[in-house]
């Protein structure tokens, strides 16, 4: 099996966390067949990168109805200030997006004065389909497809590409793309989540069937020379739950494949010991909610997403969750995929006499979610958060019971 980035081969490490239904195709019928993909993590013996042995093709992961993902955005303010110190950056400067995404970050270069702006738009990428958008667009993202857009809107000084370069099936086409909307000597802005945290802290709802990569810094600084670009900075901007990592690099050449570095191949092993841990995860999480339930009562999961999906399947604790809260109407009713749990509003938190919620959700909505469902907590139910790194965390307060 080859690395999807360097092209070398990928090591004998490896975490399968088996096969499962795509978390956005959420049920009508508690009877309903489902289709199911594998997800095996491997890591790159040369340049570090941890990625899906296997991507999931990007037809088996379009939506039944289009949500639009909503990304940090408390530091890009200091992003697009940092931006417009660069040499070349003016108000006469064209700066570009690749998906809606990038929307807010273009937004913000408007009100400092950069006057041309354009963004890439589906229908540019001959994308129809309603509910299609990131998984689509990242395949799409190729050579000879851009120089058509570029051709149409002229290239950028600056392209912002933010949250989608973890999603790539092909990489090298992906940023081989990009470099065809940017011009000679002009910038790339790429955005993702980093991953160290979650390799570091065992949490396992990193795994994902719609992230191909799995990236830290240093790996992140593999993908610029895939389009010719040289990487300028990364900055790590903090996160309850995962960190952003922003990276400006420079358009200054041909496409060429990374040189390893220092840094990530110190990195080549993390897989081994992510892997090693899942196990011992899952049984330790067994033993705590079996306890809660014994001592405290019964146990539901709140946000039914990609990350409620992961916990319960990959950690098999449907058993032990009576149902999923969540307060967004055109989700409830139905049942949360590979599972039989059903999805209620929140209110049921209190009327089904629920002792313990595990939020699964992002860990800078956990005060806002408990804020709006207060009287389960004035009625003695407790909050916890399925994340390791929350200070909620389930496995932190569950040893306490």
């Amino acid at each position: 099996m080859s690395c999807l980035v360097c092209g070398n081969a990928l090591g004998a490490d490896r975490l399968d966390v088996g096969a499962h239904p795509v978390a956005s195709f959420l049920r009508e019928e508690r009877s309903a067949e489902e289709d199911r993909v594998s997800m095996v993590l491997g890591q790159c013996e040369t340049c570090g990168v941890i990625q899906l042995r296997q991507p999931v093709s990007h037809e088996k992961l379009v939506p039944p109805t289009f949500i639009a993902a909503r990304e940090p955005e408390d530091h890009l303010d200091s992003v697009v200030d940092k931006i417009l110190e660069l040499p070349g950056m003016g108000p006469d400067s064209v700066v570009a997006g690749l998906t809606y995404k990038d929307d807010t970050t273009i937004e913000r270069f408007e009100r400092k004065g950069i006057k041309k702006t354009w963004r890439v738009e589906l229908s540019d990428l001959d994308i129809q389909e309603p509910a299609a958008n990131i998984e689509t667009v990242q395949i799409r993202t190729t050579p000879e497809r851009m120089e058509a857009i570029a051709a149409k809107y002229g290239q950028a000084d600056l392209l912002l590409v933010r949250h989608i370069s973890e999603h790539t099936e092909d990489p090298g086409a992906f940023m081989r793309g990009l470099s065809a909307l940017v011009k000679p000597g002009g910038l790339l802005m790429l955005e993702i989540p980093d991953c160290t945290a979650n390799l570091n802290l065992k949490d396992y709802c990193m795994v994902w069937e719609e992230h191909s990569l799995y990236l830290t810094p240093a790996t992140f600084a593999m993908l610029p020379p895939l389009g010719g670009f040289e990487s300028l900075y990364i900055d790590v901007h903090p996160l309850p739950f995962e960190n952003c990592l922003v990276q400006l690099a420079r358009k200054t050449g041909e496409p060429r494949m990374p040189a390893p570095t220092p840094e990530a191949a110190a990195e080549i092993g993390w897989l081994g010991d992510y892997a090693r841990a899942y196990e011992p995860a899952r049984e330790e999480l067994r033993r705590l909610l079996q306890g809660m339930r014994e001592s405290q009562g019964k146990i539901a999961l709140f946000g039914a997403g990609h990350l409620a999906c992961a916990f319960v399947n990959f950690m098999g604790v449907e058993d032990l969750i009576e149902f999923v809260a969540d307060d967004t109407p055109e989700k409830q009713g139905r049942y949360l995929p590979g599972t039989n749990l059903q999805i209620v509003p929140s209110a049921e938190l209190v009327s089904q006499n629920i002792a313990v919620c595990l939020l699964a959700l992002s860990i800078t909505n956990e005060d806002k979610v408990i804020g709006r469902n207060q009287g389960f907590v004035d009625g003695g139910g407790r909050f916890l958060s399925i994340f390791r790194a929350s200070t909620r965390s389930v496995f932190d307060a569950g040893k306490k019971t």
